[in-house]
């Protein structure tokens, strides 16, 4: 198992792995994602390499807030499903700790969907402690 940073050819893994995650994604978006986010400093694109596939991914980003002093957030994390189990969104995290270290950050965050309580109890194991709880809302433009 190797954690390694994304590359333009992980992107048919990538989106498949975000449709596993509940975000449907064809191979040329997520090509179009990367390319953007590659160009803006503060985010780190992981991946979990297990025998030349790609089996898990994690994004992580710089945040700057006017209200609260700067943090690190996971802003999505995706093993998959036939690879959970076995420490590999651990791995990630740990991961994603180093990269907000290196980038100067001393405080790690993740948002997840209510409903993903497995994924509480994971990241609640792996040290994080609920905050607060939120509504999102979204508006078409």
């Amino acid at each position: 198992m190797k954690i390694r940073e994304a590359i333009l050819s992980d992107v048919t893994a990538l989106a498949d792995l975000a449709t596993q995650l509940g975000y449907p994604c064809a191979p040329a978006e997520m090509a179009l994602r990367m390319e953007r986010l590659g160009g803006r400093s503060g985010n780190g694109i992981l991946v979990a390499e297990n025998e030349s596939r790609v089996v898990g991914w994690l994004h992580v980003s710089g945040m700057y807030l006017l209200e609260s002093p700067a943090f690190a957030e996971v802003l999505g994390l995706i093993v998959d499903e036939a690879h959970r189990g076995q420490g590999i969104g651990k791995r990630l995290l740990d991961a994603a700790a180093r990269w907000a270290a290196d980038h100067g950050f001393d405080r790690l965050r993740v948002r997840s969907n209510v409903v993903r309580e497995d994924a509480h109890r994971f990241y609640e194991r792996e040290g994080f402690r609920r905050i607060k709880m939120q509504v999102v809302l979204d508006r078409e433009l």
